[in-house]
């Protein structure tokens, strides 16, 4: 998920932390919004999920992705960098600051990159828990024998008992588990995206 963090502070990289999940539009838009000013265009071949590229006349900047939830990204030049270079990461620090994001030394990133895996990890766990929890609240499972069915079936597609009055008691407070869940699941999420401490988020059930 990370790049090695010692060929990473041996060249002249910026690392921002931004309050955001992922490289999604926004961020890329805020990005864009910040280097077009100084004559800097993005690369139309530049197709990647996890990186961008702008040109500025010779001069190559890359940004690369290395951690999510929140999203940690380092920028650096494309071979020498040069005051043009050094101009657009001070654009792009001051874009992220201003959004709610922060900047990080060498030292800084090097700390945080195992716990950029561990909130990765977290995320992961919770979107795992929402899968399931939408999963129970499109069907309906049958206690005898574990098929599913669709929600308003009155028998199960699996081994064709009639669903109790017992049955619907249960898938009511199914739904209701799994509707909780997603709410929590959500929030997590979100807090993770904001950069709230894994330590804040222990107390939160996984059910």
């Amino acid at each position: 998920m990370a790049g090695k963090p010692d060929t990473l502070v041996r060249r002249q990289h910026t690392h921002l932390l931004l309050p955001s999940a992922a490289l999604d539009d926004p961020q890329r838009t805020l990005f864009e919004s910040a280097l077009r000013p100084a004559g800097w265009t993005a690369d139309p071949d530049d197709s990647s999920s996890m990186s961008l590229r702008w040109n500025r006349r010779q001069a190559a900047l890359r940004l690369q992705t290395l951690g999510w939830f929140p999203l940690l990204v380092t920028v650096g030049a494309i071979g020498k960098a040069t005051s043009a270079h050094r101009d657009a990461a001070a654009r792009l620090t001051a874009a992220v600051v201003a959004g709610g994001g922060k900047s990080l030394t060498d030292r800084e990133l090097v700390e945080y990159l195992p716990q950029a895996q561990a909130r990765w990890q977290r995320a992961l766990l919770e979107r795992r828990r929402t899968a399931t929890a939408e999963r129970l609240l499109e069907a309906r499972r049958c206690s005898y024998c574990a098929s599913w069915s669709g929600m308003s079936a009155t028998h199960c597609a699996g081994c064709r008992r009639r669903f109790t009055t017992a049955d619907d008691a249960e898938h009511e407070a199914t739904i209701s588990r799994a509707s909780a869940t997603l709410d929590e699941a959500a929030a997590i999420l979100a807090d993770l995206a904001r950069g709230v401490t894994l330590d804040r988020l222990s107390g939160a059930s996984h059910g």
